[in-house]
């Protein structure tokens, strides 16, 4: 009982069991009922047929009404047949010879119904009976006469009830032996059907059981019907890719990050060894510390970006929401990301264009400050990387339909179209355009964190770009209220 399929057998043949058993009781019910009145038919249409003897036999039939005949008359009314005709008085006029001095009874009950024009049947099984037939019961009924609605005689017949004991008896004998072997069958057919039944699903177990993380790419056969079976294997191969991919993922994180990691350490400790190798002077050992702390502290923003991934990924990075205004945000960012903007002659314009009032230039977000803010820096951080010299950078507000959308549109190298379904993936980095090496060196986890981040906002972020012309990066967050529509110039 501790599988389904024992369970599903066991309720099977209970419940078939206990139909089939209901069924044959009303079926046996119903054959007896009907049986006994088919007996009690024959034994009317057999007292119909004596009064009609009688009064066929005109001399008969005045010599009772008149009373003459003071001895029974005896005659043979066939086998199993017991017949006695009576005055109204009681007195016999004629009976069976089978009955011999055996007189059938007439109680004063059913004497009262008969005489009130019903004819009444009653079985009797006591010291009559024995006398006649031994053992078993007599089946009799009493039939009233009358003659211008007077009471004339009675006829009664009375009959073994052997043969429809004998019928009964058959009966029960047969449903005894069928219905447990009905059951039986059920259970053995239960049986069969509940292997054919889960027979696909054992499957399933073992191919399951078979998947580990080196078998990966196994995968369940589906049927070609679409059924129960065939729609659970179509979902545990679509769950069974789901964890392919997190585990390919998995694996291509920790390479990255030992990568990324190795690198830095692989510089430092070359330099620190080449620095160690000969005596060197105060100002060769000030740029040999200069550089490690530089490699030190890239090795530090790479642990810190982990961190916050983990974080977020857990749910551990809690978010401090509260109005914000998005425009004063953006512009905060703007100003600290300026000064790494002028080193190459790069300007920064924020652009936020037709508000007709002073409150309208509120467009409040609830939100994390902090975070929200760490994601418009990286994302200028970016822009500025990735831009030509003397170019500038626009950063613009708009809002609509409930959402506050921020493009932050730049004028450099642009980005391969077979890179940006990637742009979002950890460590991940165009080859030689956006190469960890020299003043484009990063991580690889900004956008990846600042995607993270801004969804954790309701939101959504984009990245359109094309190849030698520039890249948008489109962020869109929910505000709290309705705020006047701010149009986007044209480029």
């Amino acid at each position: 009982m501790r599988t389904i399929r024992a369970k599903i057998i066991v309720l099977f043949v209970v419940i078939f069991g206990l139909t089939l058993s209901a069924f044959s009781g009303v079926l046996y019910y119903l054959y007896a009922r009907q049986s006994a009145q088919n007996f009690d038919l024959s034994l009317s249409n057999d007292a119909l047929a004596i009064v009609g003897m009688v009064k066929g036999n005109s001399f008969l039939e005045q010599e009772i009404l008149s009373g003459i005949i003071q001895q029974p008359l005896q005659a043979n009314f066939g086998p199993n047949r017991y017949v006695q005709v009576l005055s109204i008085n009681g007195n016999i006029i004629i009976r069976s010879s089978d009955l011999k001095d055996v007189t059938l009874p007439v109680s004063p009950d059913v004497l009262a119904l008969a005489l009130s024009q019903h004819q009444v049947f009653e079985t009797l099984n006591g010291k009559t009976a024995g006398k006649l037939i031994g053992t078993g019961r007599l089946r009799m009924v009493t039939y009233p006469v009358f003659e211008d609605g007077m009471p004339r005689y009675l006829v009664q017949v009375a009959s073994n009830t052997e043969p429809l004991d004998e019928n009964m008896l058959q009966l029960r004998l047969l449903l005894f032996i069928s219905v447990p072997l009905a059951i039986l069958a059920a259970a053995l057919g239960g049986l069969f059907i509940a292997k054919k039944a889960f027979d696909p699903i054992d499957k399933i177990i073992r191919t399951a059981q078979s998947i580990s993380a080196e078998h990966l790419d196994k995968r369940l056969e589906m049927g070609k019907i679409d059924d129960e079976v065939s729609r659970l294997s179509k979902t545990l191969n679509a769950m069974f890719d789901r964890i392919e991919e997190a585990f390919r993922l998995q694996k291509q994180f920790t390479a990255d990050a030992s990568h990324e990691l190795k690198t830095p350490l692989t510089i430092l400790l070359g330099e620190m060894e080449v620095t160690l190798a000969n005596p060197r002077t105060a100002k060769e050992y000030v740029e040999t510390l200069g550089s490690a702390v530089e490699e030190i502290r890239r090795i530090t923003k790479i642990v810190d970006e982990l961190l916050t991934i983990a974080r977020l990924e857990s749910g551990q990075l809690a978010m401090q929401k509260q109005p914000v205004r998005l425009d004063e945000l953006l512009l905060d960012a703007v100003s600290k990301t300026s000064a790494y903007a002028s080193r190459r002659s790069i300007k920064i314009n924020f652009e936020v264009h037709d508000r007709p009032t002073e409150e309208s230039e509120e467009v409040l977000i609830s939100g994390d400050e902090d975070k929200l803010l760490s994601v418009f820096i990286n994302l200028l951080d970016n822009a500025i990387k990735y831009s030509n010299d003397d170019t500038t950078i626009r950063v613009s507000l708009t809002v609509s339909g409930g959402f506050a959308a921020v493009d932050i549109i730049d004028k450099g190298i642009g980005i391969d179209a077979d890179d940006l379904p990637h742009v979002f993936d950890r460590f991940y980095r165009a080859d030689k355009s956006r190469s960890s090496e020299g003043a484009r060196r990063g991580t690889g986890l900004g956008l990846s964190i600042s995607k993270y981040l801004v969804e954790a906002h309701g939101g959504s972020i984009s990245v359109a770009s094309t190849k030698g012309a520039g890249t948008t990066v489109s962020v869109r967050l929910p505000i709290c209220e309705p705020a006047v529509e701010l149009k986007v110039p044209q480029a």
